[in-house]
């Protein structure tokens, strides 16, 4: 049997190296993942994206997600190993009823803004992006009662979908969307997870949209075998472009 150090050093291991491996083969960032939350609005689970403009924080989400709440001070939650009330101060829509997002302006304020560039400057086929979003909670292993806390979680929580596609459509009718291939269809509740690239230009990674939740074509399902789940089911996966966001939230 190990002892107490053993285990408590075992335990430390793994979740380094869980975390290095995530980190490694996906090469993202931290913030992305920070960024990324998992929603709830009564028994509606939805991936939430915070998204920086202005020096406000705003919450990008599926349009369905909000269509019960009020227009002012909602209040939602979000998993951060439990349920959180977040408040909200408005709810924004996109223009067009088209486009199946909400967007959530909270009081929040952030220093360093993340870089944003318009999606016509970079959006071309064959780029390589990274996507991501959450199917459901997923609570972190407990660990031992005597073991020291930390400032980083030993098991720290991350998109339970992350990977790696490529831009292989742009609507030249809708240049605010393009296309990612998938196999399959993929999980309703991944959508609208953020999309994002690594500039050439700026030496960093950048924002360059969210998966379209496209409520309209999902059917409950399976993927691999897993338990039936709402499924969008296609082989390309639609996305819209960080011109949606913008635009919602500058009221064009």
């Amino acid at each position: 049997m190990l002892c107490s150090s053993c285990r408590k050093l075992l335990l430390l291991l793994f979740g380094l190296v869980s975390l290095n491996l995530a980190r490694a083969q996906y090469e993202l960032p931290d913030e992305i993942f920070h960024r990324t939350l998992l929603m709830r609005n009564g028994d509606e689970l939805s991936t939430g994206f915070k998204f920086d403009q202005g020096n406000r924080v705003y919450l990008v989400t599926a349009r369905h997600f909000a269509k019960n709440l009020p227009l002012r001070n909602a209040v939602v939650q979000v998993w951060h190993g439990n349920w959180i009330d977040l408040p909200t101060v408005r709810t924004l829509f996109p223009a067009s009823k088209d486009v199946d997002l909400a967007i959530f302006e909270t009081d929040q304020t952030i220093e360093a803004p993340y870089k944003v560039v318009r999606s016509s400057e970079v959006v071309t086929t064959g780029q390589k992006v990274w996507y991501m979003g959450w199917v459901a909670p997923f609570p972190r292993p407990r660990l031992p009662a005597n073991m020291p806390d930390t400032s980083r979680p030993v098991f720290p929580e991350i998109p339970s979908v992350v990977t790696v596609g490529t831009i292989v459509a742009i609507d030249p009718t809708r240049p605010d969307s393009f296309g990612i291939p998938v196999k399959g269809g993929y999980n309703l509740r991944i959508a609208p997870g953020p999309i994002v690239y690594w500039s050439p230009v700026h030496k960093d990674y950048e924002l360059l949209g969210v998966i379209v939740p496209d409520e309209r074509h999902a059917e409950v399902s399976s993927i691999s075998g897993i338990v039936p789940q709402e499924v969008v089911r296609t082989n390309l996966m639609r996305a819209y472009s960080i011109d949606t966001l913008l635009d919602a939230i500058l009221g064009k």
